[in-house]
């Protein structure tokens, strides 16, 4: 009985009575924000009275296509609501309350990106020069410049970065430890469990993070990028507010946070290698290399494995 009526739910009722709420217990407040809004976005305006059992791999293709369409859609963003979609089926086939009779049946799946999605756009790594200037422009404002150095020396996301605190940084061992991430106003745990890790503090990054605790008063604890209340800063603002205004007039390009956090990717993998860089960034090696690694020039391991590997052709 139960079976017969979740599969007759309307599939906008399923999702916002049944599927949301278990994102919502299961999942980080971000995850849920975030499916909440493509669903709200892209799928309630155009699912009309479809219910759940109607669900076919032709009907997710053309929600696909008409999306990227009207919206005007990278490959990445389409597949992110494909991902989405599939994951409500995925949920809905384990309760028993979508017929099918494996993982091959989800519908979401096996549907198609449309050719009308865009390619997205290229991420971009700051380069070294770029964070080097970043930094000197930044000289005299201790809370930017240690925000942009944090991220720029550590490579940890920016809800990691907000984390950071005081008490976590061991000066003997020379690392802080990433314990948690802090999304609006909200601290969690990291993103993935190899995401808690400890970060290396260099003596560069040293020196810029006490000038800001003697900015602060020299605290025996609390929040390391700290607004005046002690809560963590909302570092988007703080690019907003402070930091674009002075590499706008210094003529010093601001690629965003993420780019500082693909420059130290970057930058690990040209002296080691995918696994360090990994370890570095708290990703998998996969993740990393996909997303992170944006060489300006061939890696040093590869120059040397296509040297070894074709010198003596010539005698």
């Amino acid at each position: 009985m139960r079976y017969a009526l979740r599969s007759s739910d309307l599939f906008s009722s399923y999702v916002e009575e049944v599927y949301l709420p278990y994102v919502l217990r299961s999942m980080k407040p971000s995850t849920y924000s975030g499916y909440k809004t493509y669903f709200e976005r892209y799928l309630k305006p155009r699912i009309g009275k479809l219910a759940l059992r109607d669900f076919t791999v032709a009907i997710v293709a053309g929600l696909l296509k008409d999306i990227a369409n009207k919206h005007q859609l990278n490959t990445d963003t389409v597949g992110k609501v494909r991902s989405i979609l599939s994951g409500i089926f995925s949920f809905a086939m384990s309760e028993g309350h979508f017929p099918a009779r494996s993982e091959a049946d989800n519908p979401a799946s096996r549907a198609r990106i449309p050719e009308s999605a865009t390619e997205p756009k290229r991420t971009v790594a700051a380069s070294r020069e770029e964070v080097q200037a970043i930094l000197t422009a930044l000289k005299g404002l201790s809370l930017p410049r240690a925000a942009v150095a944090i991220v720029a020396y550590t490579g940890v996301r920016p809800g990691e970065a907000r984390g950071l605190r005081w008490e976590e940084w061991n000066r003997a061992e020379q690392h802080i430890a990433i314990k948690r991430g802090v999304w609006h106003g909200i601290v969690g745990t990291t993103k993935t469990e190899q995401s808690e890790r400890y970060v290396t503090v260099t003596e560069e990054l040293r020196e810029i993070l006490l000038d800001l605790w003697n900015a602060q008063g020299s605290p025996m604890g609390g929040y390391i990028l700290a607004s005046s209340k002690d809560h963590p800063v909302i570092l988007d603002n703080l690019a907003k507010r402070v930091i674009r205004p002075v590499l706008e007039k210094a003529e010093i390009p601001w690629h965003g946070w993420y780019a500082l956090r693909r420059f130290l990717g970057t930058q690990v993998r040209m002296a080691s290698d995918g696994d360090t860089m990994a370890k570095a960034l708290g990703n998998s090696k996969a993740v990393a290399e996909k997303h992170y690694l944006k060489p300006q020039t061939v890696l040093p391991d590869v120059r040397k494995a296509v040297n070894d590997a074709v010198s003596g052709l010539v005698h």
